[in-house]
């Protein structure tokens, strides 16, 4: 019924009256919502109401400290709020101590960057030290903002951040006590190395990128080839291994040829020159191809036979041996591997299994050394050309050609590394069988998506010793002493004691501050004698400062450990997942985290990720200023997160359009208790009528799905349930077919007052349901509900109230199963209403007369035994049952009578009450009961 001011009976029907707008404008009330939390102290007051509750521990993984907020921590912070806020609804204690990375190459580049200054040039280590502090507590405090504004409820005054001296010093006393138990050790070895950023990268440092780079063929000529090996040969021509690689500018490096010992190798003859070339036999056919050379087969050979050859080195003419190695695949190449043990991981292995030495001539820089003779000064990938023209000239080079392949690159300057032998501080992940029971922990640990926790072993599994030590300032440092007469570094327990107990009260800028002989206890000497110690000036691995927080955060702090969560993107599981767990399991014998949850990356529309040189960013504070943090959070929660996820402002349109339908219902379901005082006018649900009864058993099932969802951390499955019950149970039916007892039957109706007892338990019950997700709107909706009858009694904020674990009314089978069958009937009522308008039969569908007709026994019967709900549910006037020839057909007419000016139904009863000659029978027993009056001046209306 619309609203008429010239029809004298608008004031005797009960329209919806409430405060809660249609417009949200959340960009303007979502500060003020803020306001209200903060001086609430919402967090404390929601720790304080659950304290006797069952833990639920969230470990917050930290993010860097280096910038404002991006679009991928909007999307991590408000999966982990949605997380919290759904299990503190739901009873759960739950603490949240965020947090923050701050050491690290991004701040010390940003310095030198300002400073105008390179790394060798940084004398004053404290000064610089210092400015990298403020420099990160500035970007602390912008993001902290920028995770407030999203709505996430924190202990924001007390997060735990990876420089603060407390944390600085657990990190040292992990690190010393992983050196106690033998898990850690100094040696040299081929890792990762960012020439630009002149520092060693951990494996999670690393990403790959598709490059075009120069790939070379070459002879590497036998040395003393026998007719043992290969047969009856024309030994005055050249024997050689066809080698290939894609790194020119390791061959300076190369000490071995590497043959699979399980695999035969064609001898070709060159039909130009006679020379021969050895390749293995599955290869042999592409390395023709791809070097145009004509040969001919000349024999073949076992490569088990080839190993213990030598061969001359192409740039020096050394004798280097043929070895053999489980990693040379057939796959691609030549089947024999160029070994260059100072630049690959699997090429050191090999080195340390036959002895080979490992020569690695390329300085931090990336720049050949004087060991690399001509080559020296040139950094090496500008030398691949040069390398590539010393070698044809020396006859080495076969075939050169360009191809694109996966490289690769640092991932915090995003250029080129390269492999490179160096003494580094390692911790071994195979001392004691400890990369087994890694992997073997991880079945204790329940991860969301379940494919994550093979992910994580396979990587645990292929992963080489972690690389500790980075030659940066600004970190927490390896704090480690060296005698200077015996070169040994002092690992002992009485001085790592005293180093641990001043980090811990200081934090880690001693070490860089103090002369040396402050670092030790007075009198402390060497196993040799000697008093004279150098300090370690490397810093830790800043996977290990994050990695550690299990210790610095939940056991420093008194929080439950191991976690309940962990839950970061997908990328942790080679990152902060492992670095967090290899040390606490380790030490502690357990996994920090009972669960790991992750979400994929954020893309933009055509899913591509998203960079500056693209232009293609999606900053979350520009969201929140077009449309506010809500549509943002619900965002977040309709996107299957465990995959990647995309944003646009045309992706936004679904989450905004969802958005409406849910508020403008809930704005709806509020206007009608405007007049409910739940202390006079509740209905017990038995008393209920059925409709209200049926959508009561509805709301049972919505709470039991949503929790589910909020439990399995399926967000998605609990707000589409919220919205399919706003937008089709209660929208489309309950508060559509209702329309006619809310306004029109008078405010003592008991219809009506079943319908608005039901309507207070589902309203109430909703926004709790929304509430983790929609924060703002449902608290905005919440202080509205507060300000009614029907809100009386309830807490401060939305966040201090219990999430239902039931409605009020036990589910009735038999009843959903008639109350579904006469909504689906209902549909093929509103179709044919739909057709008789189309037709212009009629207009509005109260209009209508509906006519069931069904040759169905039972289908009759239902239908009989239904009919008096039919006129309401329908919104028709008139309903009747007949015979029919098929199961069930539906006619819409126009009903017989006239026009009620107060409901609108059509009437043959009109006149019928002398008091009231233009209304229908009902309206004038309306009127009459309530005892309302109608002004006589004005006229009746239409």
């Amino acid at each position: 019924m619309a609203k008429n001011s010239k029809n004298k009976y608008s004031a005797t029907v009960l329209l919806p009256q409430t405060d809660f707008p249609m417009r949200a404008g959340l960009v303007q009330k979502e500060p003020l919502i803020l306001d209200f939390w903060k001086k609430l102290d919402l967090y404390q007051a929601m720790l304080k109401k659950n304290e006797a509750g069952r833990h639920f521990i969230l470990h917050d993984g930290p993010p860097y400290a280096n910038g404002k907020i991006h679009i991928g921590h909007a999307l991590d912070k408000t999966i982990k709020d949605i997380m919290l806020k759904s299990r503190a609804l739901m009873g759960c204690y739950t603490p949240y101590v965020p947090g923050w990375d701050c050491h690290g190459l991004p701040i010390e580049q940003a310095l030198l960057k300002e400073l105008k200054q390179d790394k060798k040039h940084i004398t004053d280590v404290p000064a610089f030290r210092k400015k990298a502090r403020e420099f990160a507590a500035k970007f602390i405090d912008i993001q902290r903002q920028g995770f407030k504004r999203l709505g996430v409820q924190a202990d924001w005054d007390n997060p735990y951040l990876t420089m603060s001296p407390r944390y600085e010093g657990i990190t040292i006393g992990v690190f010393l006590d992983l050196i106690e138990k033998g898990y850690v050790y100094k040696g040299q070895k081929t890792i990762t190395w960012c020439p630009h950023c002149e520092t060693a990268l951990a494996d999670a440092e690393t990403e790959y990128k598709d490059v075009e780079s120069t790939s070379i063929y070459l002879r590497f000529r036998l040395a003393h080839p026998t007719v043992e090996v290969f047969g009856e040969l024309d030994f005055s021509k050249p024997v050689s291994l066809a080698v290939w690689t894609t790194t020119p500018w390791t061959i300076p490096s190369n000490m071995a040829a590497a043959v699979s010992n399980t695999e035969d190798y064609s001898i070709l003859k060159d039909s130009k020159t006679g020379e021969y070339y050895i390749v293995a036999e599955k290869l042999a056919e592409e390395f023709v191809k791809n070097t145009g050379l004509e040969v001919t087969q000349a024999g073949k050979v076992p490569g088990a036979k080839l190993v213990g050859l030598t061969y001359k080195h192409p740039l020096s003419g050394k004798e280097n041996p043929i070895i053999w190695t489980d990693f040379v695949t057939m796959d691609a190449g030549v089947g024999i591997v160029h070994i260059a043990p100072g630049h690959g991981e699997d090429d050191f292995r090999a080195g340390k299994q036959w002895d080979l030495d490992v020569f690695c001539p390329v300085d931090e820089k990336g720049c050949y050394t004087k060991d690399a003779g001509i080559f020296e000064g040139m950094h090496v990938f500008e030398a691949n050309p040069k390398m590539v023209q010393k070698l044809d000239e020396l006859g080495a080079l076969i075939k050169e050609q360009k191809i694109t392949h996966s490289y690769p690159h640092c991932w915090r300057c995003h250029n080129p590394i390269i492999f490179r032998a160096t003494e580094q501080w390692f911790m071994s992940i195979d001392k004691d069988g400890l990369r087994q029971k890694l992997q073997d922990g991880l079945k204790d640990v329940k991860f969301y998506p379940a494919g994550g926790e093979e992910r994580m072993r396979a990587m645990i599994g292929l992963r080489p010793d972690w690389c500790l030590s980075r030659q940066r300032f600004w970190g927490t440092p390896v704090t480690i002493l060296y005698c200077k007469k015996c070169g040994k570094a002092q690992t002992d327990h009485n001085l790592f004691t005293f180093i641990k107990e001043r980090a811990m009260k200081e934090g880690s800028d001693f070490w860089f501050t103090d002369p040396v002989e402050k670092l030790m206890p007075q009198g402390y000497t060497c196993e040799c004698g000697c008093q004279d110690f150098r300090k370690e000036t490397d810093i830790l691995d800043v996977w290990l400062d994050s990695g550690v927080s299990w210790a610095a955060v939940l056991k420093d702090r008194g929080l439950d450990f191991p976690a309940d969560v962990y839950s970061e993107g997908s990328d942790q599981h080679r990152g902060w997942f492992q670095s967090s767990y290899i040390p606490s399991f380790t030490l502690e014998g357990v996994a920090p985290f009972k669960n790991i949850v992750t979400h994929g990356m954020v893309l933009d529309q055509n899913g591509r990720p998203m960079h500056k040189s693209l232009g293609n960013s999606v900053a979350p504070e520009d969201v929140i200023n077009k449309f506010g943090a809500d549509i943002l959070r619900l965002w977040v929660a309709l996107s299957d997160y465990q995959e990647d996820v995309r944003i646009s402002d045309e992706i936004l349109g679904g989450p905004v359009d969802t958005y409406r339908k849910l508020r403008n219902t809930i704005r709806y379901a509020l206007g009608n208790l405007f007049d409910y005082d739940p202390a006079q006018h509740r209905v017990a649900p038995a008393d209920m009528t059925e409709m209200d009864q049926y959508m009561l058993g509805r709301l049972d099932s919505l709470i039991q799905e949503v929790r589910k969802g909020y439990e399995t951390f399926n967000f998605r499955q609990a707000m589409r349930a919220v919205a399919n019950f706003c937008i089709l149970d209660l929208s489309s039916f309950m508060l559509d077919a209702s329309k006619d007892r809310l306004y029109t039957l008078g405010a003592s109706a008991h219809s009506r007052r079943s319908a608005q007892t039901a309507l207070a338990e589902i309203v109430q019950t909703l926004l709790q349901l929304m509430a983790p997700v929609l924060s703002f709107t449902a608290e905005e909706a919440w202080q509205v509900l507060l300000k009614t009858k029907a809100g009386a009694g309830l807490p401060a904020s939305i966040f201090l109230s219990d999430m239902p674990c039931n409605s009020s009314m036990v589910p009735n089978v038999k009843l959903e199963e008639k109350w579904n069958k006469i909504r689906d009937v209902r549909d093929l009522v509103q179709k044919e209403l739909e057709t008789a308008r189309q037709k212009g039969i009629i207009g509005a569908s109260l209009e209508a007369k509906v006519i069931f007709k069904t040759s169905s026994p039972e289908m009759k019967q239902f239908l009989q035994e239904t009919k008096a709900l039919w006129p309401e549910i329908a919104i028709v006037s008139a309903v009747d049952v007949q015979d029919g020839a098929d199961e069930l057909t539906i006619e819409a007419v126009h009903a017989p009578g006239t026009k009620c000016p107060r409901c609108w139904q059509w009437k043959e009863d009109i006149g019928a009450d002398p008091k009231h000659t233009d209304l229908c029978a009902r309206c004038a027993a309306v009127l009459e009961r309530e005892g309302l009056t109608v002004p006589a001046e004005e006229p009746a209306g239409v």
